[in-house]
């Protein structure tokens, strides 16, 4: 490689560093939103395989104006499934890292977060599905931002029941990666 076309890979390369966002990044490697939520399904379905869990088989995109859901795929007994995805994020925590100013390191009460899922859940399952019906329909949370990945709050989360739902029949919320379980932890809700 010269030296023209080294500087202008790293160019590039500090161009595309700057688009990453700055503040619960692990599942937003991406601009495009479509990307972000197939590679969180991606990885979701690696999980349910490491685990020895069902998982799905041709996952597959769905494209701008076709959703919900995000993506579709066929599980292991042949059915059809529809995949929501949503992410649970601190948007102060996002404003605060673009202005570039310091984020409030404050935890949530557990109540508030639930209420936030609870209301998640609640948005999602009153979606209109397209190119419907599908045998099973879930959502996956995902989420990275530390303020919700607390102990005491996450203990709370799960212990939580929610719905109850008529379109939704299972809701996962899904980590980031944990260096010391090795894996992106993947939790079921309890839904009612």
């Amino acid at each position: 490689m010269n030296s023209q076309s080294m500087e202008e890979f790293l160019l590039a390369l500090c161009k595309d560093a700057e688009q990453i966002r700055k503040h619960a990044s692990y599942f937003a490697l991406s601009k495009d939103k479509q990307q972000n939520e197939f590679e969180v399904v991606h990885l979701f379905n690696e999980e349910l395989k490491n685990r020895g869990a069902k998982y799905f088989d041709s996952i597959a995109a769905r494209d701008s104006g076709k959703d919900p859901p995000d993506c579709e795929a066929i599980g292991n007994d042949g059915e059809r499934i529809g995949i929501e995805v949503t992410e649970l994020v601190d948007e102060d925590s996002i404003t605060s890292a673009i202005d570039g100013k310091m984020i409030d390191q404050s935890l949530p009460k557990p109540s508030e977060v639930i209420e936030k899922v609870s209301a998640m859940i609640r948005r999602k399952d009153c979606a209109k599905v397209k190119d419907g019906p599908y045998d099973l329909y879930i959502l996956i949370i995902y989420c990275d931002d530390p303020k919700f990945l607390a102990f005491k709050i996450h203990n709370k989360l799960l212990n939580a029941r929610f719905g109850p739902t008529n379109l939704i029949e299972h809701a996962y919320f899904f980590q980031s990666y944990n260096p010391w379980k090795k894996c992106c932890p993947y939790y079921e809700l309890r839904l009612e």
